[in-house]
């Protein structure tokens, strides 16, 4: 355990090494949330904004792994927690434009065992239900908890759905598994309802949950860094949880638990860049239909208003606070986990989508907002749809490059490479000039002399992140 408050706010809370260029950098914007992740002791974070179908900002914050000294970048991979219920939903959409299911049919006709409320065991629950979180299903932790391990899950999610729902399972509890409201009448956040959303899509389809998700979904989304499963990332690349107790930061070992549906999806900011961009084009991505217009404005139209006014299907209506005044309410969902938090937001009206992920427990709505407020004075230069073809330099994702800087890190000398030259300055990540310099195309800039640690390169309006050692 280490107390890292000793060590000094920039070295913990910087924007990291050059892993994909921000089109958009605004210092002011990264002083506040290096004050918030401060204020809501976050070791680490990852944020993007998305807007008519291009990437405008993206930009990372501090450590994603502290005891070996890993940088959070723009390719870390974080735990999604319950904004991995969106992608259930979307694949249980799916299935519906398909043609194998309505959404109101009971969810009885495809299981190979019976689900009924114990207390009305004659009304059906349906699919819709699953996606309102009014099946009247429970979460019961004294069973969930025992679907924890280290890891990746160790039963498999036809196991756990049957073990908690089938009257003979292991974990079948009738008065803690359910509520006494009838299906169809209350709200309840139901994380088991989603889980059983997604091994009806796993019933179905005939496939594992996991495969349909990355056949169906990631895969048409160009999303090769998400996934359910650990064992399917580089673990150095991926965001480990961590508490804050007693003016410390501790680490979660990396965990996984059966019922993954609800909540154990990982994936990096880039990647949710694809799968917002998706849902504020109708459904389409690049060539890539995910989901049908239609269905998109099904999810995002509100379900049962007179229970709750703000849940549409898996998604719902977040408000967000402006800084010239007013309310606004976006569609998404956050998420919470042991040592991870995640929001995920778009406006279909302004086609504005908004991520910020962390691998702390703290409030990241004030980041939305400020990420939100920048989004709308951003203008969008044409570029389109993210590309499915990455151009990588050295294992570093670019997303625009008019400039290039390497070695990154660099000790006494570097490379930078622009478009046509010009005048080219070193800022520290609070904004003071350290150097300038005129540059041609291709040229040397020497930083011997400089102080090591993080800094920002900027050309014209292009900038990218350099550390020096």
């Amino acid at each position: 355990m280490m107390n890292l408050k000793n060590l000094s706010f920039i070295l913990l809370f910087s924007p990291t090494i050059f892993y994909a260029q921000n089109p958009n950098p605004s210092l002011e914007v990264d002083a506040f949330i290096l004050d918030e992740m401060d204020y809501e002791n976050l070791p680490g974070m990852s944020t993007l904004i998305v807007k008519e179908g291009e990437i405008v900002w993206v930009e990372s914050y501090g450590m994603a792994d502290i005891e070996n000294s890993i940088p959070v970048s723009d390719n870390t991979a974080f735990l999604m927690a319950s904004v991995s219920k969106l992608f259930t939903g979307t694949a249980l959409m799916q299935l519906f434009e398909d043609g194998q299911i309505d959404l109101d049919d009971d969810i009885n006709n495809y299981l190979p065992f019976s689900v009924s409320s114990p207390n009305y065991p004659d009304n059906s629950i349906t699919f819709r239900m699953l996606m309102t979180h009014t099946s009247s299903i429970s979460d019961n932790w004294s069973a969930i908890d025992n679907y924890y391990s280290m890891d990746d899950p160790t039963i498999s999610l036809a196991d756990c759905m049957e073990g908690y729902f089938s009257t003979s399972g292991v974990d079948y509890d009738p008065q803690n598994n359910f509520n006494n409201d009838i299906p169809g009448s209350a709200f309840d956040y139901s994380n088991m309802a989603t889980d059983l959303a997604g091994y009806l899509v796993e019933i179905i389809s005939q496939e594992l949950f996991s495969e349909y998700s990355n056949t169906e979904v990631f895969d048409a989304l160009c999303m090769e860094n998400t996934s359910w499963y650990l064992s399917d990332f580089d673990t150095l690349n991926v965001a480990r949880p961590y508490d804050w107790q007693g003016g410390q930061f501790s680490p979660f070992a990396h965990y996984g638990f059966a019922d993954y549906p609800s909540g154990l999806l990982r994936s990096n900011v880039l990647d949710l860049a694809n799968f917002m961009i998706a849902y504020l084009q109708n459904g389409l991505f690049n060539s890539n239909q995910l989901l049908s217009g239609a269905s998109v404005d099904e999810m995002l139209t509100f379900q049962i208003p007179n229970i709750d006014n703000t849940q549409g299907l898996n998604w719902y209506t977040e408000e967000i606070y402006l800084s010239g005044g007013g309310v606004i309410d976006l569609w998404g969902h956050n998420g919470g986990e042991s040592g991870a938090t995640a929001e995920l937001y778009i406006n279909p009206v302004n086609q504005i989508g908004i991520v910020v992920l962390s691998n702390g427990e703290g409030e990241l709505l004030y980041v939305v907002d400020e990420l939100y407020d920048y989004a709308i004075s951003l203008s969008t230069s044409g570029v389109g749809n993210p590309s499915c073809d990455n151009v990588s330099i050295d294992g570093t994702t670019i997303i625009t490059s008019s400039i290039n800087a390497y070695p990154n890190p660099a000790t006494d000398i570097f490379t930078i490479e622009s478009e046509k030259g010009g005048l080219v300055t070193l800022y520290s990540l609070l904004g003071k000039q350290i150097l300038t310099q005129e540059v041609s195309r291709v040229d040397e800039i020497d930083v011997s002399k400089i102080e090591s640690g993080n800094y920002f390169l900027q050309l014209d309006n292009a900038r990218i992140k350099l550390m020096i050692h």
